[in-house]
Order: structure tokens, then sequence, then C-alpha cells
């Protein structure tokens, strides 16, 4: 019983320690209105995972024995970018969009989030094309086809509101003739 006890509480003070995260909407952009340098600062999350696929053909010829022989193989790059991974923005191309980065070793790989109308103007992942289940996006300066699911993939962000109240409070005692 005294373990289930101490399980509990250690839970209890785990899950209140894990961040609050927010969803990060147009609104909340233009109301902060951060410079490039303070939005490098924020902390971003991924709301749910993205896994990118690029396919390609390696060829390689050989010649043995007066014969050409060429082979070719099919490879699948696969990129996980799990759920709550954190990144960074490293710019902005318009001031509205942004290019995030959640490769801890390259400001090159990075994908493109802006708000989505759609979507309540939450901060979606862009893609140059959207399919029924999948798009095409660039990372780290190739194209990529996202796994179904991607598209709703929104930037999320930390968010404590500190509420402040001033109180001019007095009393009156009444008043006679």
């Amino acid at each position: 019983m005294k373990n289930l006890l101490f399980l509990f509480a250690a839970l209890a003070f785990l899950s209140s320690c894990s961040p609050q995260l927010s969803v990060y909407t147009k609104e909340l952009h233009e109301s902060l209105s951060l410079s490039d340098d303070e939005m490098r600062k924020v902390q971003f999350y991924l709301s749910r995972g993205i896994v990118l696929e690029r396919a390609y053909d390696l060829e390689e010829a050989q010649i043995k024995d007066g014969r050409i022989t060429i082979s070719r193989e099919n490879e699948l790059e696969k990129i996980r970018i799990p759920a709550n991974t954190p990144g960074v923005a490293v710019f902005s191309p318009d001031g509205s969009r942004l290019a995030i980065s959640f490769d801890a070793h390259s400001d090159e790989e990075f994908l493109m989030f802006g708000p989505n109308p759609r979507k309540g103007n939450r901060y979606t992942l862009f893609a140059s094309e959207w399919g029924r289940d999948s798009g095409v996006v660039t990372y780290g300066g190739r194209q990529y086809r996202t796994q179904s699911g991607a598209q709703l993939a929104n930037l999320m962000v930390e968010l404590r509101a500190l509420n402040r109240q001033k109180v001019d409070s007095r009393t009156v005692r009444g008043r006679r003739p």
C-alpha cells in the first residue's frame, strides 16, 4: 500500500513538472511581435510525429571481362521527427511563416510552418503540394514525401499566463446627517 501511495505521489509530482503546451497561432504570433533574434529563443514543439521519405535510385556500371554490368538499387531514406520534439526558428522568410529546425546539428534541415486559416490559424506544416494523404516538403535542400497525418502537425509552445491584478480596496463606514 505504501508503494502504491509513493508511486501515485511521484506520478503527480512528475506530471506537475511537465510543460503545459499550447498551440501556436497567428493571433499569438502577432500579439507577441517578436524580432527575429527573440523568435530564435522561443522553444517550439511538434504536436504530432512526422515521417519524411525519399526514394532514389543508385545506378552503378562496372566493366569486367569486357562486359558492362549495370546494377540498380532502389533506396529509401526515412527521417522521423517524433511528437513533442523540440525545435527552434532559424528564419522567417516573410514575417509570418517560420522555418523550424528540429535537428541539433544543422540549421539547413528545417520544415516550414505557417498559419492555416482552415485550421483556426494554427501554425501547421507547409508543403509545396498536398495530396490526399501526404505532401511534398523540402528538408535539407531535398524533396521528401510526408506520411499520412503530417498535415495535422502543429507547432506548440510552452505558454504561461501571468495574471496580475491590482486591487484598490476601502471600507466605507457609513454616513449620518
